[in-house]
């Protein structure tokens, strides 16, 4: 889409049209506007006839003042009220050059006809005066640059025709109807080049816009990729980190529970070494799938911890609630049947899961988020001891021996 915004920003002057699906747009957007700017100018500008009523009075005098006072109360304004009117609201583009077109038009045939009857010196200010009716209503209204070629053209022919037809232009006086007739084409050098700037804008506005959406959407990847497993598309161990201090701080303020799960593959090296890491690989990538499942079911998070070891945390559940989630993800790997190629001939492959708990309140008591990682860790290594395959349940504890657990963890059967 940027590449049609930049062509359209670097076309020549004489282009003035996008392309088909930037024209559409850019119509589609600007097609309707509040009608307000063009009836404020209209009403001044019907204003201004009638009181150019008092100068029409002076110059034709009591009798012949008749003509434009009729002309202009009973033919021009009802023209120009009724323009106004049909502006309400949000008029489209087409109607409102047809509202400032119809009200000039009228105003030329009302002007010139004043400057038919007129007394011979009064009748070339009438005759300059029909000229600067299309000039000014054309440099004031917003009308695009199309609309414009029309009510300059029909402006224009009127004008000359009007001139010609009521004899104000002759062999002996063509100079000044023919001098000023110049001015009713004015406007199309300022409706060109409005429309020009307003395209450009439209243009620039766009192609801001678009940036800022490319912006936010490789932002939100970013953020993705930042936060996401690449391998099982899980939450990665930062983020586990994040939604873990998050969730604890949470269940402190509202003295809830808060579950934590470790899951470890069972004989992972020795999966690795016998069939390989490909292989290796599409066992995590299934135990994930797996995991996340069944950690949603319960509206928890699951993420990878490092290498084939897992976490998951469960808002609001107990030490009850998180064993029996525990058991839930120990039996959905399970009842993947993955065979354990470096195990006997049907051996699946298994997980061992260590579940822990957590009560907010406990908290003031100096039970950090990390401390329920210990004693997750303390339980799943309990599982591994007593066998694998199986689930074990520690309840956490304010300042952990970390010598202690290292401790522990070198007793035990490797993964």
């Amino acid at each position: 889409m940027l590449q049609p915004i930049e062509a359209g920003l670097s076309r020549p002057w004489y282009r003035l049209k996008f392309p088909d699906a930037l024209e559409a747009q850019y119509r589609a957007e600007t097609t309707r506007q509040s009608g307000r700017y063009v009836q404020s100018w209209l009403a001044i500008f019907t204003l201004f006839n009638v009181l150019s009523l008092v100068m029409d009075r002076e110059v034709f005098g009591p009798e012949g003042f008749v003509v434009p006072l009729a002309m202009t109360l009973g033919v021009f304004c009802p023209v120009a009220l009724a323009a106004i009117v049909s502006l309400r609201g949000r008029p489209t583009t087409v109607r409102i050059s047809a509202a400032v077109l119809a009200t000039a038009l009228v105003d030329i045939v009302v002007v010139l006809n004043s400057a038919r009857l007129a007394p011979a010196p009064h009748a070339d200010v009438y005759i300059i005066i029909a000229t600067i009716v299309p000039l000014v209503v054309g440099l004031i209204a917003p009308m695009p640059f199309r609309h414009c070629l029309w009510f300059c053209g029909a402006s224009f022919a009127l004008y000359g025709g009007l001139v010609l037809g009521f004899g104000l232009c002759n062999a002996e006086r063509s100079g000044l109807p023919l001098l000023v007739s110049g001015l009713i084409l004015v406007p199309l050098k300022l409706c060109y080049s409005r429309e020009w700037e307003a395209r450009k804008t439209f243009l620039i506005g766009l192609r801001v816009k678009l940036q800022g959406e490319a912006l936010a959407r490789a932002n939100a990847r970013l953020t993705v990729l930042s936060e996401t497993d690449s391998l099982t598309a899980l939450s990665n161990r930062r983020h586990f980190s994040e939604r873990l201090e998050a969730a604890w701080a949470l269940a402190g303020e509202r003295d809830t529970w808060l579950g934590v799960i470790l899951i470890d593959l069972d004989h992972f090296k020795l999966l690795n070494d016998t069939a390989g890491h490909a292989e290796g690989d599409l066992c995590l990538v299934a135990v994930a799938e797996a995991l996340q499942t069944s950690v949603a079911a319960h509206g928890g998070l699951a993420a990878r911890y490092g290498g084939e070891e897992f976490v998951a945390l469960l808002p609001e559940a107990d030490p009850s609630a998180a064993r029996s989630a525990g058991e839930a993800i120990r039996a959905a790997v399970t009842d993947l049947a993955i065979r354990h190629p470096g195990l006997p001939a049907g051996t699946p492959v298994t997980v061992s899961v260590g579940t822990t708990a957590g009560q907010g309140r406990t908290r003031d008591f100096g039970i950090q988020a990390s401390d329920l990682l210990k004693a997750a860790d303390f339980a799943l290594y309990a599982a591994k001891n007593e066998g694998r395959n199986r689930v074990e349940s520690f309840m956490p504890a304010a300042n952990v021996n970390r010598q202690a657990g290292e401790e522990v963890r070198a007793t035990l059967p490797s993964a």
